[in-house]
């Protein structure tokens, strides 16, 4: 089984993942809780400022009624998608030192960061929309299923990101910043703010092969209905996502020598 000693069972590598996300948690965010309550308020505050620029401006033309609801569901992909995956590829450097020990891999390492990273998104997500809630903004979609697949389709292509970023990454240092730019041009081009038919035909085909367009129109179809026909490819986000996941986990297996040694 891929980044698994055979030596654990399930139950001690779970203890062994536990135990480095405490101790990565700890070394990012200290022993109080104030550093995670500033990790927490990053995206929390990205969040607030897009929604109120575009709110004040007055420039979003959404779907619907409710210029909120139309702004949130594109940013939410981005939250959940980008942030835990960008996070991942400083996993391996960030926990070095914890190779000496022989029961900690390359595996447990990436997967306690991804753990910290979606605990912390889904946090931001649930205050924010919780927020939302106080205020009056109706941000409950129409469409359960539709949200909650769409969201798990996020979080796939984000682990599957992240897993490969984390590879790739701990051999080419310069990566973080190709991977910054990458994040850059994904976001810019997923149709958070604009719908993707106000572009021209030339544009919305190149915008097709982003799959963080799809994670946006598959969540945002939970809160229109007959949204997405156009554009939203599911089957693409999952391609996308299990061709990443695959060249991650086998990246993690034929070069753990050059991870633990670079």
């Amino acid at each position: 089984m891929i980044g698994f000693p055979e030596n654990l069972g399930i139950a001690q590598r779970g203890r062994v993942i536990f135990a480095i996300m405490m101790r990565d948690m700890r070394t990012r965010f200290g022993r109080s809780h104030v550093g995670y309550m500033i990790a927490i308020a990053w995206p929390l505050v990205h969040l607030s400022v897009l929604v109120s620029m575009m709110l004040y401006a007055n420039r979003v033309l959404p779907f619907g009624t409710d210029p909120a609801v139309f702004v949130v569901s594109g940013v939410l992909p981005y939250i959940l998608c980008l942030y835990p995956a960008r996070l991942m590829g400083y996993s391996v450097e960030a926990n070095r030192a914890l190779f000496l020990f022989p029961v900690v891999n390359v595996f447990d390492v990436i997967v306690a960061r991804g753990a910290i990273e979606f605990l912390t998104a889904f946090v931001v997500a649930i205050i924010f929309c919780g927020a939302l809630l106080s205020f009056g903004v109706d941000i409950v979609p129409i469409n359960y299923s539709a949200w909650a697949s769409g969201v798990l389709a996020t979080v796939y292509l984000s682990i599957s990101m992240g897993i490969l970023n984390t590879v790739i990454s701990s051999i080419f240092k310069m990566w973080h910043v190709v991977f910054v730019l990458l994040m850059f041009f994904m976001y810019a081009t997923a149709g958070v703010f604009v719908l993707p038919s106000s572009f021209s035909p030339a544009v919305r085909e190149l915008m097709w092969y982003n799959p963080l367009l799809h994670c946006v129109e598959w969540v945002r179809s939970s809160y229109y209905d007959g949204y997405g026909g156009e554009m939203l490819s599911q089957e693409f986000v999952l391609w996308v996502a299990t061709t990443c996941l695959m060249l991650g986990l086998l990246g993690e297996r034929f070069l753990r020598g050059k991870l633990l040694g670079a």
